[in-house]
């Protein structure tokens, strides 16, 4: 494999996923087609419902047949999902819509992950992760704030078009990864000669021995509880943020610009974790964890500016301890096991947002959003501070 070759596909494929152009205003596309906010609320329920039950199925899929041709299949039904949100009105039609898109995101994410540490492993420079995964997320969470930033034109395209660009977007990802060199697993090609059988043998197999690996590694779970806390109560914040700028003062039109300098926090988060390497792992997320927690309090400041940034520390702590984590993770998984194990991750944190979304929400509603920061932000820094220290006396 040419490792140089590979990385710099690899870095491609992160450019045309991150230009998600209608993830910020698909809410604002289905009500001007008529339908309604709870039809709305029905379809994000759909897809949450759908992810939720892909995350694991998917990982084995991609570890049963190949990362590659995984990443091909979700840039594939991508655009098949985006395509249907076109062709008709019809509710049911965009149920399954949403529903093709978030298996596609099922299919690429975890997979990507796992495809650049086998790659660099299959080379022997698996030391070199966490500096690739940083600017691959780096790469991903700059092309997302440039998109959502852009959203008034995609408004003004109409949906038709803008459907439409996300179709070609799934097309180019699926070229992208088609760019891609397979990796060798314990020095084979996953998915030679395959048959429905063997791929139903090998999952309910590969499950098995998943399951296994997680019950007997308390460490690897700690990880996972630790990243899915943090990176929902900071993706909360990011949502709530929506509605508590404008309460600060701020003019609708101008909320891509508040989201744009907190995906840019993103960013440099994911840099920092790529040069942290030399920091001990244990104060680091300590320190990350409770930094989490107190910005994200401090999110519900009446000043714009005073929320703005805690809100972009909150999430700029959040990455860089969860890029940190995926990298520790990524040192003990086996490679006929990855792709599953960090759509592990994924369920975990579905599973936390299904919590703290709902919870949240109601603190927010009755008590007002900056009561619901307050109480997120002690919950997330108090439960982030008792997994770290639950993990330091598990490495002792």
């Amino acid at each position: 494999m040419n490792i140089k070759k590979q990385i710099r596909n690899l870095y491609f494929y992160e450019v045309f996923c991150g230009l998600q152009v209608v993830d910020v205003v698909w809410v604002f596309f289905l009500m001007q087609r008529g339908f309604s906010l709870a039809q709305v609320g029905i379809a994000e329920g759909v897809f949450h419902a759908v992810s939720m039950c892909c995350e694991i199925p998917s990982g084995m899929i991609s570890d049963t047949i190949g990362r590659r041709k995984t990443l091909i299949l979700s840039g594939l039904v991508s655009a098949g999902a985006s395509l249907l949100m076109i062709v008709s009105d019809y509710f049911g039609l965009i149920l399954c819509a949403m529903g093709l898109n978030a298996l596609s995101y099922n299919l690429m994410s975890g997979t990507r992950e796992a495809l650049t540490y086998d790659s660099l492993l299959q080379e022997g420079k698996e030391g070199e992760y966490l500096k690739i995964s940083s600017r691959q997320e780096a790469i991903y969470q700059g092309l997302n704030a440039v998109t959502s930033l852009l959203s008034v034109v995609t408004v003004a395209l109409g949906y038709r078009v803008a459907y439409s660009l996300s179709a070609v977007q799934g097309l180019l990802c699926a070229k992208a990864a088609g760019n891609l060199t397979e990796a060798r697993i314990n020095g084979k090609l996953p998915g030679q000669k395959l048959s429905l059988y063997g791929i139903a043998k090998g999952m309910r197999e590969h499950f098995c021995a998943a399951f296994c690996f997680l019950r007997e590694n308390a460490k690897v779970r700690d990880n996972m509880l630790l990243s899915g806390l943090l990176s929902s109560g900071s993706y909360l914040v990011f949502m709530f943020m929506q509605e508590h700028v404008v309460d600060c003062g701020l003019a609708p039109g101008f909320i891509g610009f508040p989201l744009l300098f907190l995906s840019g926090c993103m960013m440099v988060g994911a840099f920092l974790a790529g040069k942290s390497g030399g920091f001990s792992l244990i104060p680091l997320l300590f320190a990350a964890g409770i930094g989490t927690g107190l910005f994200i309090a401090l999110s519900g400041n009446s000043s714009l500016l005073g929320a703005v940034a805690a809100a972009g520390m909150a999430q700029l702590f959040t990455e860089l301890a969860v890029v940190r984590l995926g990298n520790e993770n990524q040192k003990v998984f086996s490679s006929a096991h990855r792709a599953t194990m960090v759509y592990v991750e994924s369920m975990v944190y579905s599973i936390f947002m299904a919590v703290l979304s709902p919870a949240a929400g109601a603190v927010g509603r009755y008590a007002g959003l900056p009561a619901g920061f307050a109480a997120l932000g002690v919950f997330t820094g108090l439960a982030a501070a008792g997994l770290v220290l639950k993990k330091r006396r598990d490495c002792m």
